[in-house]
C-alpha cells in the first residue's frame, strides 16, 4: 500500500500485489466512482441509471423516427436529429467529466486534523465574511460553496446537488453540460410532442366531421397507437424536466446553487457570488473551464505527496474571481 492514503483507505485486493510505483490513482481511489479505459473516463456511484436514461431516450427517438418522421418535412426531422444528438452529448460530458472534486489530504494525521477540525477560517468576498467549514473525511479546509456527497464520498467545488440519472455530482466544472442537457431534453421533448401532434391530426383528417371529437379522438389512437404515444409520453417527460430547466436558468441568472437553495445560504442577505445576470450567465456557461485537479492516471503515491494534498489552491481558486483569501486563524 501507498502511503498516504489515509486511515480508513486502501488499495484494493486485486492490486496487493502490485509495484507500489506502478499503482496509479484511479486504482485506488477513494471515492466510489469507477473507471474505465485505464482511468481516462470516471462514473458515479449511478452508472446504471444513466444508462437507463440513454436508452429510454434513444428507444423513444427511434419509435419516433420510424413512426412519425416519414410524414414530417425535412427541417424537422433534421432539427429533431439535432436536439437528440445534443442531448445524448451533453447527457455523457455530465457524466464522466470531474464536476470539480477537490483532493483529500491523505497525510495529515489524526492528531493534526484534530487540531484544525476545532479552528476556524474565513474568506471575505465582496465585503461578506464567509465561514470555511472542515470535512473530516477529506482532512481539507471546503472552499466557498464546495460540499461533501455521501453518495460519491468526495467534496466538490460549487457543489449544486447529486444527480441519479447523471450517475454524477453536479458541480463546477460540469454545471454548463448539465444546463445544457436539461434544455436539450426539454427542447427534444417539445418537438417531439408538436411533431407527433402534426402527425395524430393528419389522422384526424381522415374521419367524418360530423362524428364527435372525443369518438374521433378515440379512433385516431386505435387507428395509429404509436403516434398517440409519442404526443403522450414526451409530454410526461416535459412536464417533470421543463419546469427544472427554468429552475436552474433562475438559478444561473442569480449565481446560485441548489444546494444553496435548499439550505438558505443566503436567504435575507446579499449573495455575495452573484455580479449582475449578464455577468452570472457568462461565468456559468462561457467562462474557460478549469483544470481537474484530480489526476486518475498519475502514480497513486507521486499524485498523493504533491497536488493531490493541496486543497489550499482550490480555496483561492474559488475566491479569486470575487475577493482576497484572508489569512488563516491559526490554532
Amino acid at each position: 500500500m501507498c502511503p498516504g492514503f489515509g486511515k480508513n483507505d486502501s488499495v484494493p485486493a486485486h492490486l496487493t500485489s502490485m509495484p507500489q510505483s506502478q499503482t496509479k490513482v484511479w486504482q485506488a481511489w477513494h471515492g466510489t466512482h469507477s473507471f474505465c479505459c485505464d482511468g481516462r473516463l470516471m462514473f458515479g456511484p449511478d452508472i446504471g441509471v444513466t444508462c437507463f436514461a440513454a436508452a429510454l431516450t434513444t428507444g423513444v427517438s427511434a419509435v419516433f423516427w420510424l413512426f412519425v418522421c416519414p410524414w414530417l418535412p425535412p427541417v424537422a426531422v433534421a432539427a429533431d436529429a439535432l436536439l437528440y444528438v445534443l442531448t445524448m452529448l451533453f447527457m455523457g460530458l455530465t457524466a464522466t467529466t470531474d464536476p470539480g472534486i477537490v483532493p483529500r489530504n491523505a497525510h495529515m494525521d489524526d492528531a493534526e486534523a484534530a487540531v484544525h477540525a476545532n479552528a476556524s477560517r474565513s474568506v471575505e468576498v465582496n465585503g461578506v465574511t464567509i465561514s470555511l467549514k472542515w470535512c473530516h473525511t477529506c482532512r481539507i479546509w471546503r472552499p466557498p460553496r464546495a460540499s461533501h456527497c455521501s453518495e460519491c464520498n468526495v467534496c466538490v467545488e460549487r457543489f449544486d446537488h447529486h444527480c441519479p440519472w447523471m450517475g454524477q455530482c453536479i458541480g463546477r466544472r460540469n454545471y454548463r453540460f448539465f444546463m445544457g442537457f436539461v434544455v436539450c431534453v426539454s427542447l427534444l421533448c417539445l418537438h417531439t410532442a408538436s411533431c407527433s401532434l402534426f402527425r395524430f391530426l393528419q389522422v384526424l383528417q381522415k374521419y367524418e366531421t360530423h362524428i364527435v371529437m372525443l369518438e374521433t379522438v378515440v379512433q385516431g389512437m386505435r387507428r395509429s397507437p404509436v403516434v398517440a404515444m409519442m404526443l403522450v409520453f414526451p409530454l410526461l417527460i416535459l412536464v417533470c424536466v421543463g419546469p427544472l430547466a427554468c429552475y436552474h436558468c433562475g438559478l444561473v441568472c442569480d449565481n446560485r446553487t441548489t444546494n444553496e437553495e435548499i439550505k438558505g445560504t443566503f436567504a435575507g442577505r446579499k449573495n455575495p457570488f452573484s455580479r449582475g445576470w449578464q455577468s452570472n450567465c457568462h461565468e456559468a456557461c462561457c467562462a474557460p473551464r478549469e483544470a481537474s485537479r484530480i489526476h486518475p492516471r498519475s502514480v497513486a503515491c507521486e499524485e498523493l505527496g504533491t497536488s493531490m494534498c493541496n486543497s489550499d489552491a482550490a480555496v483561492r481558486s474559488e475566491s479569486a474571481p470575487h475577493a482576497e483569501m484572508q489569512p488563516a486563524e491559526q490554532v
